[in-house]
């Protein structure tokens, strides 16, 4: 019988490896017998709200079985189409041929899969928003549904959440962290920009923590309109485009943004559906001070947004 200790010992330090491992991996959401979600409806980028409901959903619902519970939804395409919800029509069938519909967004992830595919898991936020795409037909991350993706992920897939911070704002990252934590989102770390691995930004959520020159963010920025951004550093301003386009606003000294997208540096590209990036940045450290204030301490003032910048005073929620 003296075998059997061992053979535990070895059993023990094989699950701790295969826990170690799966560390950094994406971890598959754990399942209730009923899941509790959400159901938001918005306007115009977040800007107006419909309705934002909590309801029960049995296991294996769809995104779509669950928005025609809470609401009058009209298809087309065979089914797999939202046409109108609540009589808020698709510009092209409503015969104005304006360029508006509606877009679905789980947990914030803008989802490749239409509605009748996906299936629900619990904590989700099914975000359906209303708006024209004149300018961005993709727009891959919104900001408006936080604490997620970084609580739930997309389709019950949760990769671990990494803080990048620039050097000098540790101690903001380590805040961030700790929100995060107290909002129920598991497994997040810190690290400064310059130790960010290869693997980490391809594999993790990332929350960029620095100014406009810091190298990820730059690196953002010098393809703002591929990644759906409807604000981009511009010499030493932030510029601020509208719905079609067409820059509005400049901000300059003190400016915060805050806005995301999916990874940029994912192997399987910013349609992938898996990890976002954040830029939670400004035009200089009292833009990102903003910016980091606003994520930490007023999270519910940019709740549905798109983007947001952080200026005189106030969150303006972008686009306009």
């Amino acid at each position: 019988m003296k075998w059997y200790k061992p053979l535990a010992l070895i059993t023990v330090l094989l699950l701790f490896t295969v826990t170690a491992l799966c560390a950094c991996s994406a971890q598959p959401a754990q399942e209730a017998e009923a899941a509790t979600i959400r159901v938001v409806v918005t306007h115009n980028f977040g800007q107006e709200l419909m309705f934002d409901e909590t309801l029960e959903v049995l296991p294996g619902t769809s995104a779509m079985e669950a928005l025609t519970e809470i609401a009058e939804v009209e298809t087309a395409y065979g089914g797999g189409f939202v046409n109108a919800i609540n009589g808020v029509r698709s510009g092209y069938t409503s015969g104005h041929h304006t360029q508006k519909d509606w877009f679905f967004y789980a947990n914030g992830i803008w989802s490749n899969v239409g509605a009748l595919d996906y299936t629900l898991h619990p904590g989700d936020i099914e975000h359906w928003d209303f708006h024209g795409w004149g300018f961005h037909t993709f727009i891959p991350a919104i900001i408006g549904d936080f604490p997620e993706p970084f609580g739930h992920g997309y389709e019950g897939v949760v990769y671990p959440t990494m803080i990048a911070y620039q050097d000098g704002w540790e101690r903001d990252a380590k805040h961030i962290a700790s929100r995060l934590s107290q909002l129920g989102v598991a497994s997040v770390s810190i690290t400064s920009i310059s130790e960010l691995s290869k693997k980490e930004k391809e594999s993790c959520n990332l929350l960029l923590l620095g100014t406009m020159d810091c190298q990820p963010i730059s690196e953002l920025n010098q393809v703002w309109g591929r990644l759906g951004f409807y604000a981009h550093f511009q010499d030493d301003k932030l510029v601020v485009v509208n719905s079609k386009g067409k820059a509005t606003d400049e901000y300059g000294a003190g400016a915060g943004l805050i806005q995301a997208t999916q990874s940029l540096w994912n192997p399987k590209g910013i349609r992938a559906c898996e990890n976002v990036v954040w830029m939670v940045s400004g035009t200089d450290e009292t833009g990102v001070k903003s910016a980091i204030d606003a994520l930490i301490n007023h999270y519910t003032e940019f709740r549905y947004a798109y983007a947001v910048v952080i200026a005189n005073g106030g969150i303006i929620k972008l686009p306009r």
